[in-house]
């Protein structure tokens, strides 16, 4: 098995550095953040990563303008457009995988469903089109509502459509929900950290205090 961890994790120092100890804690693999917000180099981690000796497990698209994507509106088509340039940069890169979020939460509280689905799905549906033709996965995260998982995957079959399991995630907003009962099927990224059940501290693994039968099921 492949034991990763995000390149960014929670110490400010210079990428290349973190790669190394990444690899120098016992690490094989890493999950590139796809985005600016912490590093504007992020494009060149792919190359830090190899020369670290580091798998690329998968990359994280940026998720910011993910609640646009479900929009009729210029927002919602440059969501997409940021999605699709990730696939690319994938498959550029030799990335297997991009992980997106199919919504954004508001700190700790849940977002409101769109009136109407059929918009995003539809960019969905052209995301993982592309993705079949560049040959690379695209696994959705869960995040507050589960409603969008169960739309993307009602409406959506592609072996190159999967899911990705985020623990932390499932115990601040849906703890009573079994994701991995559902779409453990899908599994193609698995996200392991911690919280109290309150906040999405993104902690280390058994840290917080209510979500060890959620990481033992994981």
């Amino acid at each position: 098995m492949n034991l990763s961890i995000v390149d960014w994790f929670g110490y400010n120092c210079a990428p290349r550095d973190r790669m190394r100890a990444i690899k120098e804690a016992g690490f094989s693999g890493v999950m590139l953040l796809w985005a600016d917000y912490f590093d504007k180099d992020y494009k060149l981690f792919p190359e830090y990563a190899q020369n670290a000796g580091l798998i690329i497990d998968n990359a994280h698209a940026p998720y910011l303008n993910a609640n646009h994507l479900w929009e009729d509106t210029i927002d919602g088509q440059e969501a997409y457009k940021e999605i699709i340039m990730c696939v690319e940069d994938c498959a550029t890169h030799n990335v297997p995988t991009l992980v997106m979020h199919p919504e954004n939460k508001k700190g700790t509280e849940t977002v409101s469903l769109p009136c109407d689905f059929s918009i995003g799905i539809e960019r969905v549906k052209r995301i993982v089109d592309i993705a079949e033709q560049l040959n690379v996965n695209v696994a959705i995260e869960n995040m507050s509502r589960p409603e969008y998982l169960e739309r993307i995957f009602q409406d959506i079959q592609s072996e190159r459509l999967g899911f990705c399991f985020d623990s932390g995630h499932c115990n601040v907003f849906t703890p009573n929900v079994d994701f991995l009962a559902l779409y453990g099927d899908k599994l193609m990224a698995l996200h392991l950290h911690d919280n109290d059940g309150s906040e999405d501290w993104h902690a280390l693994p058994f840290t917080g205090n209510k979500n060890g039968a959620i990481l033992h099921q994981s």
